[in-house]
Order: structure tokens, then C-alpha cells, then sequence
């Protein structure tokens, strides 16, 4: 089952993020700044937070935090944290979030920058069967 995310969700989606910011040997993850991220993403609707639970303990999440764009009037999002344990969750939690942003006009770019190293290939098919776009090194979403 998939839901919006609520602040008793906060402990479970920062150890999703933990584990999976430890997959990335480059990445100098900062615990704090981790914490707060998902925090802003439950608590404002500015920000994108939804969970996947299974028995009522969360095993996935999509969080993706919006910023302004120096270069326009609108706003940008990046999809931070997307991992899903039970098949089909990952796809329903992205098809959530393309709902919010179609909602959202201020939001102009939505992305999600992978590492390929660590990121099963089918991750990358999904995003582009739901409308992203393999731009540079990231996959992008015009809105």
C-alpha cells in the first residue's frame, strides 16, 4: 500500500535514506541535513513525501524536495530518495508524484539524477515509460 508520508514516518524513511546513501562510496552523506530534508518534505506541501508500507511498516519512499530556479519564475524539484521494496510500489508512488507536479505549475523541471552504478537499469525504463527523459546524466520531466 502506498500513502502520503506523515512525521511518524520520519525514523523509517531516514533509515531507508541511510542505507541507501551508504551505497555510494563518493557521497559524503550528512546525517543531519538527511533528516531535515525528509522532515520538510512531510511537513510542507511544497515538497513531495509518500510511503510504501507493508503490514504497516514502511519499506519504501519517494521524496522529492522543490527549490527556486535562479534562471525563471518557476520552481525545480529533484526526486532525493525513490526505493521501493514491494513490486509496483516504486511505479504507483511515481505515478503519485506526477500527479502533485501536474497540479503544480510553479514547478517547471522535475529530476531525478541517477547514479548507474547502483541503480538497477529497470529503474531508468520505468522513469522514461512514465515520462522522464534521459537528459545528460540526469532524467528529466518538463511540466
Amino acid at each position: 500500500m502506498i500513502r502520503p508520508a506523515t512525521l511518524a514516518d520520519l525514523n523509517a524513511i531516514n533509515e531507508i535514506a541511510l542505507v541507501e546513501a551508504a551505497k555510494y562510496t563518493k557521497l559524503l552523506a550528512d546525517h543531519d541535513k538527511i533528516r531535515a530534508g525528509i522532515t520538510a518534505a512531510i511537513s510542507s506541501a511544497k515538497h513531495f513525501c509518500w510511503v510504501s508500507t507493508d503490514n504497516g511498516r514502511v519499506n519504501g519512499a519517494l521524496v522529492a524536495l522543490s527549490s527556486k530556479n535562479m534562471w525563471a519564475q518557476r520552481d525545480n524539484c529533484i526526486v532525493a530518495l525513490w526505493k521501493a521494496v514491494v513490486v509496483g510500489d516504486g511505479r504507483k508512488m511515481m505515478r503519485e508524484f506526477l500527479k502533485w507536479i501536474d497540479a503544480r505549475r510553479i514547478i517547471r523541471v522535475a529530476g531525478i539524477v541517477p547514479d548507474s552504478n547502483h541503480v538497477d537499469p529497470l529503474v531508468w525504463s520505468l522513469a522514461e515509460r512514465l515520462g522522464f527523459r534521459k537528459c545528460g546524466g540526469a532524467y528529466l520531466l518538463y511540466n
